[in-house]
């Protein structure tokens, strides 16, 4: 496999789960259980909840984006924070949702390192 399909692929893939993760929190076609949360985690999931909805169409957003193949590498250092803070979050919080952040982070890491010529400039002085 090519290096560019290669990088289509990992894009895309992120792509279409960024797209369905974000419109599974609009509709609800899949089932989601976060099971019990520390009252710490619900109080801050109560305090972010009016902005989820902004989270969730950048999501979409991006997603659009990744599969159109396109400003990847500018997107893939917008998703870096986005991606450590899930991790973040998911580890305090008993870790009910681990696997589809250290999926995000896994793609998102392999994302950086195709695209890692794009970011040499930024270090040159």
């Amino acid at each position: 496999m090519k290096t560019s399909n290669f990088k289509k692929i990992t894009t895309g893939v992120l792509g279409v789960y960024l797209i369905i993760y974000a419109l599974n929190q609009f509709f609800h076609f899949m089932p989601t259980s976060y099971g019990q949360m520390p009252k710490f985690t619900q109080d801050y999931l109560d305090a972010i909840l009016p902005f989820l909805p902004a989270l969730y169409i950048f999501e979409i957003l991006v997603g659009i984006v990744l599969i159109m193949h396109k400003w990847v590498p500018f997107i893939a250092l917008v998703l870096a924070p986005l991606s450590i803070n899930f991790l973040i979050f998911n580890f305090a919080n008993g870790g009910w949702n681990i696997i589809s952040a250290a999926f995000v982070a896994l793609m998102n890491l392999v994302m950086i390192y195709q695209y890692r010529d794009s970011y040499k400039p930024l270090f040159r002085s």
